[in-house]
């Protein structure tokens, strides 16, 4: 699970910063005018096991206990699984209209040894269980159209254009309920101007010019996640940033 951790990190942090004009062995065509927020944040989540318990049910088994995030800049940290995870009321993520993330798209990587796969999914309503560790979300699984995503220049844009490419993991536009798929990470793609009136409702979250506030979310920080430095970051995570 390490090794493919590692790859699917590092297609992550490609992605978000231009993979395709890295390519050193054609000219890509221009990027059509767009506009949908950037993509500028990225988090992930690893987990052993994937299920279906219906076709809009997402379940994460064997879940790591912090999410990762990745942001322009070579910023990075990460956060607590039970609070990134929590989409009740109120919660560090939540919006006062009740939307996590701002309902955010997510493509789930599976390693599912020589089936490896990807789906493009709408998450909503995550739910962590303490008990049994597991991560339940609300999905919706999105066609291999860019049409289809609210953000610009993400992971989830990156495999649809390899999709039409022909090249790169499979994706999978459907899924049967009782699918399992092993050794699995999400990845959520997330704009970070897009979550500033979320963040201006959170107690001790400030928003700086040095990155992500004086504060981070959810107490105090040394010089913040997403300033320069290390810090507490997101919640009772921790990073650094430029």
């Amino acid at each position: 699970m390490k090794t493919f951790a590692s790859a699917v990190v590092l297609l992550a942090l490609i992605a978000a910063s231009g993979a395709r004009e890295l390519q050193p062995n054609y000219a890509p065509a221009p990027a059509p005018a767009t506009s949908k927020p950037i993509a500028d944040i990225v988090f992930v989540l690893s987990a052993e096991k994937a299920s279906f318990p219906s076709s809009s049910t997402l379940e994460l088994k064997g879940v790591s206990t912090t999410a990762q995030y990745y942001g322009a800049g070579a910023r990075a940290g990460l956060i607590s699984t039970p609070i990134f995870a929590n989409g009740s009321a109120g919660a560090e993520y939540v919006a006062s209209n009740g939307e996590w993330l701002n309902v955010p798209d997510a493509v789930l990587f599976s390693n599912s040894g020589s089936n490896n796969q990807a789906i493009l999914l709408s998450l909503q309503n995550p739910l962590y269980n303490e008990d049994d560790k597991t991560v339940t979300f609300t999905i919706t699984v999105l066609p291999a159209d860019e049409s289809a995503l609210k953000t610009a220049h993400g992971v989830t844009n990156e495999l649809v254009l390899e999709h039409a490419d022909n090249v790169g993991t499979p994706l999978t536009d459907a899924v049967k309920p009782g699918t399992v798929l092993t050794d699995v990470a999400l990845f959520i793609d997330e704009n970070r101007e897009s979550l500033k009136p979320i963040a201006e409702t959170k107690y001790h979250w400030g928003w700086g010019n040095s990155g992500w506030g004086n504060s981070g979310w959810g107490g105090s920080s040394y010089n913040s996640g997403w300033g320069s430095g290390w810090g507490s970051g997101w919640g009772s995570g921790y990073g650094w940033g430029k």
